[in-house]
């Protein structure tokens, strides 16, 4: 289905039901979701989705970890996504592709659903509008634990630990949070972006053995970084090496790359190079103007006239 409203659109499998969800369904009543965020940018030959199959790939991947059964590859993934994406009618948009259930029935064991396939797209501001660099707090809440939760999998329901951290963050007059590992105490990510620090020339980010959601553009960044001939690293990073770099800034989907302009009380020096050099990289990157990589850019056409009014997969 196709429901214009505003500035977003939704695109669900199905001939044309109801956009709103059951109340009961067990993916209100439990965060039983896994789902993507995709970047649609305009270019010069048309709009594009950014690193299109690693997010389809990661969205399997998801339902994978928590044992979600769909009837959906890859292939029929990017027909729908695509296809979504064109009928929107947007060129500068969030895309974000969801299997849920809509089954309005009791109980926490997920073979016992049907999951299926919706895509909600947001229309963003134009390409060339810039992020202000962020004040943020280190969060008494920390990430779920690798012993409780597969934290690969970029689920709906643990996003309120997200959203716990970034609302009292806010109450506190910052913009965003750091959350830390709950096991080693280290930096994991904030509350929807992965961290990077700057020191000495030299880019950190937080590896994997930490609570860290593995980030589609956390990756761009880093290959970003080693092209551009910058020392990069994935390790672990504590709290107090935060305050000791010259830089910090998060990455993420929605925002791209974002700048720390301070930490609690300590405020960073304004001038950011190699933040600013990764910025231009990776703005080149997404429009097509940096080093032709065919895998990361997939124009958005026509719909398909088979799948654009009903989706042969639900």
């Amino acid at each position: 289905m196709v429901t214009t409203r505003a500035s977003h659109t939704t695109v669900m499998d199905g001939l044309w039901q109801e956009r709103e969800l059951p109340f009961g369904s067990n993916s209100v009543q439990h965060g039983t979701a896994v789902f993507e965020g995709i970047r649609m940018y305009t270019t010069p030959t048309g709009p594009v989705l950014f690193r299109l199959d690693a997010h389809l790939e990661r969205l399997l991947d998801s339902a994978a970890l928590l044992g979600i059964p769909h009837a959906y590859d890859l292939a029929a993934l990017r027909r729908h996504v695509l296809d979504a994406a064109a009928e929107s009618g947007l060129d500068n948009a969030y895309v974000r592709p969801v299997l849920y259930t809509r089954e309005p029935r009791l109980g926490v064991n997920l073979r016992d659903f049907h999951f299926t396939l919706g895509t909600e797209i947001w229309a963003l501001p134009p390409n060339d509008t810039p992020s202000r660099p962020v004040r943020v707090t280190v969060s008494p809440w920390r990430r779920p634990s690798q012993l409780t939760f597969p934290v690969r999998a970029k689920a709906t329901g643990t996003y309120v630990v997200s959203a716990l951290a970034r609302t009292r963050a806010a109450a506190d007059g910052f913009d965003d949070a750091i959350q830390l590992d709950p096991n080693s105490g280290r930096v994991a990510e904030s509350t929807i972006a992965n961290v990077f620090l700057v020191r000495d020339g030299r880019l950190v980010t937080p590896w994997l053995e930490d609570s860290v959601l593995a980030g589609i553009t956390r990756d761009t960044v880093l290959t970003l970084g080693r092209d551009l001939g910058i020392e990069t690293a994935e390790a672990p990073v504590q709290p107090r090496e935060l305050l000791a770099a010259d830089e910090v800034f998060l990455t993420g989907t929605a925002s791209g790359l974002v700048s720390v302009a301070g930490l609690d009380t300590h405020t960073y020096a304004a001038g950011r190079p190699v933040t600013e050099a990764l910025s231009r990289a990776y703005r080149e990157a997404v429009l097509g103007d940096g080093p032709h990589r065919p895998s990361w850019l997939t124009p958005v056409s026509c719909p398909t006239p088979s799948t654009s009014r009903l989706r042969g997969v639900s």
